[in-house]
């Protein structure tokens, strides 16, 4: 389901459930009205019931603040992972630097090529939730890879610098694979059952508490669905950094990267890449 989806429905729940609240309200404010005395314990009732609606609207504002505390803990986690896979794969390009031209090109050219394919291919694989990633992407990944492990390492500094792009190549694959699984984030159904829950007894308790003005409970359950809609919307908006409603995560680090390594290198080859895969969704 996609996340525009998602969000909608999120919000018909939560219509559906003020409505249901509301009746539920009114009804039973018309059975105790008849049922209990008219004077005498009312002062002490509509007291209880403040009680009532101060308890579910704290649990639902502590559990709604919790759950919009843990996607943008999300979202940040994403953009981190999108920023160190930028600045480790700058680092193997920059560290050809210690090898003869003709391979040290090879290799930088190779990871010219996997940061376009990342900063595109992979970036709309995850907009997808693609958990096995961008077929493209993967295969420049592995041509990364087989170019550093082919380059000559006759002094020790070669050695280390070779070690060292292993190093920072496989970092910028560990945050890949974060990022990518970070794209398939979902909250839990019995979370938005609670919320729900919270919004339907929260409607039925203004209506009970306030039988003498129900325009005032009708304006005051509206303004807290409200608020709660766009809680909703933008905890669901962070959870999914990907999508482009709202809040998204943007490949702007990986094409910042490529800007500033074409300026410093701009005699090397920046001609568009040819693609060794076909890609599910490009």
């Amino acid at each position: 389901m996609s996340p525009v989806r998602l969000v909608v429905l999120n919000w018909l729940g939560l219509l559906l459930s003020t409505g249901l609240g509301i009746t539920v309200g009114i009804l039973l404010r018309r059975h105790l009205q008849r049922r209990e005395p008219a004077a005498g314990g009312e002062e002490s009732a509509t007291g209880l019931f403040t009680d009532a609606i101060a308890y579910v609207s704290g649990v639902l504002g502590i559990m709604l603040g919790l759950m919009l505390f843990f996607s943008v803990q999300v979202y940040e986690e994403v953009r981190q992972s999108a920023r160190e896979e930028a600045v480790a794969l700058a680092d193997v390009f920059e560290s050809a630097d210690f090898f003869p031209t003709s391979p040290g090109d090879e290799v930088r050219r190779d990871t010219i090529c996997l940061m376009r394919s990342v900063a595109t291919d992979s970036w709309t694989s995850a907009a997808r939730a693609d958990l096995t990633g961008d077929e493209n992407t993967a295969a420049w990944a592995a041509q990364v890879r087989s170019s550093v492990a082919s380059l000559p390492t006759r002094t020790a500094t070669q050695q280390e610098a070779q070690a060292q792009m292993m190093t920072a190549f496989q970092e910028a694959q560990n945050a890949r694979q974060k990022r990518i699984l970070s794209s398939a984030f979902n909250l839990p159904l019995i979370v938005w059952i609670v919320i729900d829950l919270g919004v339907f007894v929260f409607a039925a308790l203004m209506m009970i508490s306030l039988p003498n003005r129900p325009r005032t409970a009708l304006v005051l359950i509206g303004a807290c669905l409200l608020f709660t809609m766009g809680v909703v919307g933008a905890l669901s908006m962070f959870a999914t950094p990907f999508t482009k409603i709202g809040v998204s995560v943007q490949p702007d680090d990986i094409e910042g990267a490529l800007l500033r390594l074409e300026d410093i290198y701009p005699d090397k080859d920046w001609s568009p890449c040819e693609r060794l895969a076909v890609s599910e969704f490009g």
